[in-house]
């Protein structure tokens, strides 16, 4: 069980990782944070002690952020951002939700989550969400996996406060 959700991890951070690589800045209306992982950590409460970060280390905005505790197994929290390129059409968000939150139990169209394989109220509990941000219409993804049943209890909560952090909300 542990090991296939380390999977699923590795594979989300894969995914996510591709996705959100265009350039921007803070500094424009609408625009996701130059460094996703500077914007995001505040918004993660200090008691999770989620201390290792990861971004993309290419030469292009770091809108893709990966933030776990010291092993790297008790709590991970992935979250990303996807734009439209100028010459590429962006996904609906019904496509995007079957592509990064397969098997979604809530979906409507602002958003879609997975949850499971234990919902949030025990460990390991994981959550999988995509949001349709608008003004410039983009998709935010976060995807939270702990094995503290305290963090899953708090995970909708601090989910919704990194939304408001990378939407600047």
């Amino acid at each position: 069980m542990r090991r296939t959700l380390s999977l699923s991890i590795v594979c989300l951070v894969t995914l996510v990782a591709g996705c959100g690589n265009e350039e921007s800045s803070s500094k424009d209306s609408g625009k996701p944070p130059e460094n996703m992982c500077e914007a995001v950590s505040p918004a993660v409460p200090e008691d999770w002690k989620l201390t290792k970060k990861s971004a993309p280390q290419e030469n292009k905005a770091k809108t893709d952020c990966t933030l776990a505790d010291e092993s790297g197994y008790e709590t991970t929290l992935i979250v990303g951002v996807q734009q439209t390129k100028s010459d590429s059409r962006l996904p609906t968000l019904k496509e995007y939700c079957d592509f990064y939150v397969p098997n979604a139990q809530e979906q409507d169209d602002k958003q879609c989550t997975a949850t499971g394989p234990i919902k949030l109220d025990g460990a390991p509990a994981q959550l999988q969400r995509a949001v349709r941000l608008d003004d410039p219409e983009r998709f935010l993804y976060l995807g939270l996996r702990t094995n503290k049943a305290d963090i899953a209890a708090e995970a909708e909560e601090v989910l919704g406060d990194v939304k408001d952090a990378v939407s600047g909300d």
